[in-house]
């Protein structure tokens, strides 16, 4: 009975001796936790070195001093200055190099709007959406042949605008795959898709209505929206960081989340709403005012 009972001991002895070795394996100590490095460069320097694409009302860029303003950029800026941080807006980057910017440390965030699609999620972290888009489906004025039905377009007797590297690229080749495709380069503004359409080299391309209202307003009457009652997707509006750098993640999300809720986004959708209407889905409370009974 004795010889039993020191068995049972030793095994139980061993069980707890080995969990203790895993748990010691598995949880390497001094190593960095969460993705650090990001986070950490830029508390040591005080800056946010954010890469950029002009793209109105989000990031608007000044021709002659090269001021940056807009609502992503105000946004990222109060963000910073209320973390006690600067911003540097170090590089203009295409639609396609983005990614390879925050891998290659050439900045720390993208600091104008991305839409939160999850082939870009398989390479970046998104930060908290300042606001959300809907991408509507744009042809000729006179073409009738998608007006009850958008899907029409998925054949291959028909062209659809693109940009190497925007959504509009990535919405083909999973919702029109059997359409041709009249691709431009990840440089290119993209209401060119737009003049495509109204000049008959292409028979569609998606945007969101801040791009085609401003093209419509420059273009009167060369361009509908076939897709208004249900758009074709909709993304929320994200900064990006690098893959894996969750403490710098973390903090963004943070920040942009005080300034949802404090109305200071509200303010700057408010501000430039005027000369862009149509375009702003507001990110909604994520709380619920009570009411008195």
């Amino acid at each position: 009975m004795n010889k039993q009972l020191t068995t049972a001991l030793g095994i139980i002895i061993l069980a707890v001796a080995a969990s203790l070795a895993t748990v010691r394996i598995a949880v390497p100590s001094g190593g960095p936790v969460g993705g650090a490095d990001v986070y950490d460069g830029v508390i040591k320097s005080g800056v946010v070195r954010a890469c950029y694409l002009v793209y109105p009302p989000a990031s608007i860029k000044d021709p002659n001093t090269g001021e940056m303003s807009g609502v992503f950029v105000e946004t990222l800026e109060k963000a910073a200055e209320n973390m006690g941080l600067t911003v540097e807006w170090n590089a203009e980057v295409g639609w396609g190099e983005m990614i390879e910017a925050l891998d290659s440390n050439r900045c720390d965030i993208i600091g104008s709007p991305a839409w939160s699609n999850s082939t870009r999620g398989r390479s970046a972290e998104f930060v908290q959406p300042v606001y959300y888009s809907a991408i509507n489906a744009y042809v000729r004025a006179d073409d009738h042949r998608f007006d009850q039905d958008i899907r029409v377009a998925n054949d291959s007797s028909f062209k659809l605008a693109t940009v190497d590297g925007e959504t509009s690229q990535l919405i083909v080749s999973r919702q029109f795959p059997n359409a041709q495709t009249l691709e431009l380069p990840q440089s290119t503004d993209v209401s060119q898709m737009l003049l495509n359409v109204a000049d008959g080299k292409a028979d569609m391309a998606f945007l969101e209505p801040t791009v085609a209202n401003e093209y419509d307003r420059n273009n009167p009457g060369r361009i509908k929206n076939v897709s208004v009652d249900k758009p074709v997707v909709i993304y929320g509006n994200v900064m990006m960081v690098k893959k894996g750098e969750f403490l710098f993640k973390t903090a963004m999300d943070n920040a942009v989340s005080e300034l949802l809720n404090n109305g200071y986004v509200d303010e700057l959708i408010d501000r430039y709403e005027a000369d862009y209407p149509g375009g702003f889905y507001r990110v909604a409370a994520p709380y619920v005012v009570p009411q008195d009974r």
